[in-house]
């Protein structure tokens, strides 16, 4: 998968904003390129918004516990929002070469644990992108 220069530096960039080595570089690349190839920059900006919900709630699960307050609600929230955000790379990846799209399907859409735990990791990632956006800096 060869990325466009400027997506290429754009991780760099990023990597060096979020001061930790992503793992998902190539996959957050090829969704940028592909959102920005398709005209589908919206799309890719939705996903990010919710990558960071995602995060954000997933913490507080956590934290909170199954017993704590409003977990059954938060619970509820994020399961749709997972539902939304894979929509959402699937839409990214939709027109896109066959070996990209089973790159995705094989890593991230899976019914089973360890998908879910490479989706959360690259919906992680993806929050690094939104956090760069409010920080003022503008996608490639």
């Amino acid at each position: 998968m060869s990325l466009r220069p400027e997506t290429i530096q754009f991780l760099i960039d990023l990597e060096s904003f979020s001061n930790r080595k992503l793992v998902y570089t190539e996959e957050i690349g090829a969704l940028l390129d592909e959102a920005q190839a398709s005209g589908r920059i919206q799309v890719f900006e939705d996903l990010v918004f919710f990558a960071k919900f995602l995060s954000k709630s997933y913490d507080i699960m956590k934290r909170i516990g199954p017993d704590g307050e409003g977990y059954g609600k938060l619970a509820g929230e994020f399961q749709l929002t997972v539902e939304k955000s894979t929509t959402l790379v699937k839409t990214l990846v939709k027109d896109s070469p066959e070996d990209l799209k089973l790159r995705f399907s094989g890593a991230f859409f899976r019914l089973d644990p360890e998908s879910l735990s490479a989706l959360m990791n690259l919906m992680r990632e993806l929050a690094w992108v939104k956090n760069w956006m409010l920080d003022g800096h503008r996608l490639p």
